[in-house]
């Protein structure tokens, strides 16, 4: 088997402390016919000279320095500049078990996929492993019909019926074709237009694919870096995950996808908004304040008509309890039940 070139993007901005830890995890990897774009992405901090000075030592790196413009758009631009095979886009603050690239490759040249994904490790900051996620599916590779009607509904988001487990929609674990991306014209979305542009942007994107398969080990460790709850809330979030949901359903309305995978879409939508409401419950904003911002959202109806689409584990009773009071409209008692659940967890 050759070894044809993999590219790799790397987003950076702000990471100064990990940037050189995320870096030395590629250029380690076993596997060597590398082309690394790191995407100095107008950071404020010395990441712009650390690339430089990584440039200068690797002859398979090479920087873009751009003004900034988010996440997604840094991707895109390592898109432009890429000329492998396969591209993979890690985040720049995270880093890769030495071995990834090597198994990734020699799975998706064995069974010829447009895209091979796979789990990861959850480290705190002190370097350990907390959590491990790792896939577990009912087979390793999905041809296009299976795709759409099997795999990517359970990737959007899991249900006690799905087939197949722990798979993740976010844009760092998968290797993807270049051709194939390159060839439709693909690209991501910002995250300053969409929220969770990962989720939206895949979605598209599965529906060019002919083959995915899956590697079950956890290659990508996913750091937590020191990051804390945030003690304010933002106002506009929900207006955001409300209108990533309704992105999506237009978008999976134009792709003619099936009214499974538009269902699906209430999972990650209820998740965003359930994470909105801790944020708001634990923040430092005067108690009636917190109440105000709460029963916003719980009396939007937009709300309680994705509830009723949104298929709960029966054995996940924390949510069924919640998602009782939401529906009753019941505001101080989700506030308390919110407060607890975050103050104990």
């Amino acid at each position: 088997m050759s070894n044809g070139l993999v590219t790799i993007v790397l987003p950076i901005y702000n990471v100064e402390k990990y940037l050189n830890r995320c870096i030395n995890s590629i250029v380690n990897q076993t596997y060597k016919n590398l082309e690394i774009i790191l995407v100095d992405d107008g950071s404020p901090d010395k990441c712009s000279q650390m690339c430089d000075e990584w440039e200068k030592k690797d002859t398979r790196i090479k920087v873009v320095h751009k003004q900034n413009e988010g996440l997604g758009m840094a991707r895109n631009t390592g898109i432009e500049n890429a000329t492998g095979d396969y591209i993979c886009f890690f985040d720049s603050d995270d880093y890769l078990e030495l071995t990834a690239i090597e198994k990734l490759y020699k799975l998706a040249k064995k069974t010829d996929s447009d895209i091979v994904t796979y789990g990861y490790s959850k480290v705190d900051d002190s370097g350990n492993i907390y959590e491990k996620s790792i896939p577990n599916v009912k087979k390793t590779t999905y041809e296009k019909k299976e795709i759409i009607e099997e795999f990517l509904p359970d990737m959007i988001y899991e249900v006690e019926t799905s087939d197949n487990h722990n798979l993740h929609m976010s844009a760092w674990a998968s290797m993807y074709s270049l051709e194939v991306i390159l060839n439709s014209g693909w690209r991501f979305v910002s995250e300053r237009e969409v929220i969770a542009e990962d989720v939206y942007s895949l979605m598209v994107l599965y529906q060019k694919i002919r083959r995915v398969s899956v590697l079950e080990e956890a290659l990508y460790y996913y750091c937590d870096n020191g990051a804390s709850l945030t003690h304010v809330f933002r106002k506009d979030r929900y207006k955001k995950i409300k209108y990533f949901h309704q992105t999506c359903i237009k978008k999976a309305n134009e792709l003619k996808y099936s009214s499974k995978i538009k269902s699906r879409l209430a999972g990650p939508y209820y998740n965003f908004t359930l994470a909105a409401m801790k944020m708001i419950v634990t923040s430092n904003n005067k108690r009636q304040e917190k109440i105000e911002a709460l029963k916003e959202i719980i009396l939007d109806e937009y709300l309680r008509n994705v509830l009723e689409m949104l298929d709960v584990d029966k054995k996940d009773k924390k949510k069924r309890i919640i998602n009782y009071f939401i529906k009753k409209k019941l505001v101080n008692i989700c506030y308390v039940i919110l407060f607890i659940k975050e103050k104990t967890s």
